[in-house]
Order: structure tokens, then sequence, then C-alpha cells
């Protein structure tokens, strides 16, 4: 569904917990973007590579709580997408059992860190963003605000 606001054009999209939707989700926030003109270039594959980032924990998140139901797999999440002229903000919020304690993992460019599987996601999406990202845990689940800007 898309609405406008006073920002300009914005798309919610509330899909079944499934990896499958992942690339659904990614071409839609990148059209959105694409056809406003608010990003493009770098920065949209940026933006491309944030949304996957985010859908994909918020599906993991929620693998943790459910189990198959009559909602789909593993629960749902749901997402914003808000375009304007000069940047796209992104918000994805999952159901799952809220943002779990990380452990100390080296820097990204510490050899050690090729032993370590995973953990990519959230470093990435800060630099992508370039630090315009929060995030909101509840017993409710997990809510992650991004916003890539067009520079």
């Amino acid at each position: 569904m898309s609405e406008s606001n006073a920002d300009g054009a914005e798309v919610r999209i509330d899909i079944p917990a499934s990896v499958n939707l992942v690339t659904v989700v990614r071409m839609i926030v990148a059209s959105a973007a694409s056809a406003a003109g608010s990003l493009d270039g770098d920065r949209l594959d940026d933006l491309r590579w944030v949304t996957s980032e985010a859908t994909t924990n918020a599906i993991q998140a929620n693998m943790s709580r459910f189990e198959d139901d009559e909602t789909g797999p593993f629960g749902r999440v749901s997402m914003r997408c808000r375009v304007a002229p000069d940047h796209v903000a992104l918000e994805v919020h999952d159901e799952g059992p809220g943002f779990l304690a990380v452990p100390e993992v080296p820097d990204m460019t510490h050899p050690d860190r090729l032993l370590i599987e995973g953990g990519f996601g959230v470093p990435l999406m800060q630099h992508l963003t370039r630090g315009e990202i929060d995030f909101s845990a509840t017993a409710d689940g997990t809510t992650v605000q991004l916003r890539v800007n067009r520079e």
C-alpha cells in the first residue's frame, strides 16, 4: 500500500517472516526510491544492502520466537519506507524476542574476525547509513529505524 505524506511517498509492507521475500522487499524499497529520484547510483545500492540486512535480521529474530502457525511462517515483519527528495527513511519491525546482547567480537578489520560467522549486518548498516540508525527493543519485538541520505 502506498500513501502520501508531507515528506513524499510512503510505502508500507507487511510480510510473513520468510527469507524467500527478502528480494521482493528490497526491490519494492529500491523501486520506490528510484522512481521518486531520491537516491541513485551507489546510494541506491547502499539502500538495497541495508534493506536486505534489516529484513533478514527481522526474519531471523522472528524465527527464534515463532513456530509455523496461522499467521504464516515465524510471524510477521512490518516495514515502512518514507521516500523524500533527499533521503529514504526505513523502519522495520519484527515480533522477535528483542535485541539480544551480542558477545564482543573483534573489529571488522582484525584477522581474528574471519573466524566468526555472522554479525556483519549491524556494522554494515551503521556504515552504509553513516550512523543514521536507531534500534528500539520491547517485549513485542524490535524496531530498526534508519535513513539513507542522497549525499
